[in-house]
């Protein structure tokens, strides 16, 4: 029975997911916990952090009604169509590497995604997954801390647009946001792609844990979007301009200025005839 300062939703009893839980404790997606709707599976996820769920462990919701992405920014979770996750993770990296698992993830949703759209993934630093230069998907790593200020766990919420139509495109995101669906025509099994998907952040977390962002580099250089071409990056009141040289080892972008090469750790990116 759940207390009275237990906010959490009841799991659903039927999940679908269920089929593809490893049953391997440590795994991603190990443990899967489903919900027809939550107003957040980031705040579902800590919920569970907190009362000691493991590495790997799951929450997929249909629908959010408060879906959060990157800088408290909502996220569009109409119901039934996409595939709205957070993992929790325990790694063992210093605090200030935290914002690298979002680029490791990346390596992991545009993998999963070239499966079912060959050619038309790309990667929008820090955390944007595009479908022919649209964003069909971001990802946030949130950061826990215990008492002492030191990392507790790591929520990684994740929102990939995959049976998404033009119908069910908000009128201010026409011309920004895409699906699987809308850039290939085909409808998406949303079981088996979120079973890949797991295995595929299950195998490159296992790498980063050990070696870092620097061990998957390379891989997420083959999606990057941005080399070669002029941005400017807004960070609070500060803009920086100039032209994408690449990623550093420790995921920080890399701008040929004026004033030479700058490094930047935070930001929105913006581009000429980007979505944004």
């Amino acid at each position: 029975m759940r207390g009275r300062s237990d906010t959490r939703p009841a799991p659903v009893v039927s999940n679908p997911y269920q089929v593809i839980a490893s049953g391997t404790p440590g795994r991603i997606g190990w443990e899967i916990r489903y919900f027809h709707e939550v107003d957040s599976t980031q705040r579902v996820a800590a919920e569970l952090a907190r009362d000691g769920a493991g590495q790997g462990t799951v929450v997929i919701a249909e629908c959010q009604s408060a879906g959060r992405g990157r800088l408290g920014r909502s996220w569009h979770s109409p119901a039934g169509l996409n595939l709205y996750m957070t993992v929790i993770l325990r790694p063992r990296i210093p605090l200030a590497e935290v914002p690298q698992l979002s680029l490791v993830a990346g390596v992991a949703v545009a993998e999963a995604l070239e499966t079912i759209a060959p050619g038309l993934i790309s990667l929008k630093w820090p955390n944007d997954i595009w479908l022919c230069e649209r964003k069909a998907g971001g990802i946030i790593a949130e950061a826990v801390t215990d008492p002492a200020g030191s990392l507790s766990c790591v929520l990684l919420g994740i929102g990939i647009n995959l049976n998404l139509s033009s119908d069910h495109v908000p009128p201010e995101l026409l011309g920004k946001a895409t699906s699987v669906f809308i850039a290939t025509g085909q409808e998406c099994n949303r079981v088996q792609f979120a079973g890949a998907l797991f295995n595929l952040l299950d195998s490159r977390f296992r790498v980063a844990d050990t070696g870092g962002f620097p061990a998957v580099r390379q891989a997420y250089e083959r999606y990057f979007a941005l080399k070669g071409r002029r941005v400017t990056v807004i960070d609070g009141s500060s803009r920086t301009t100039g032209v994408v040289h690449g990623v550093s080892s420790d995921g920080a972008l890399l701008l040929e200025t004026g004033s030479g090469l700058t490094r930047i750790l935070t930001g929105d990116v913006s581009l000429e005839g980007a979505y944004d």
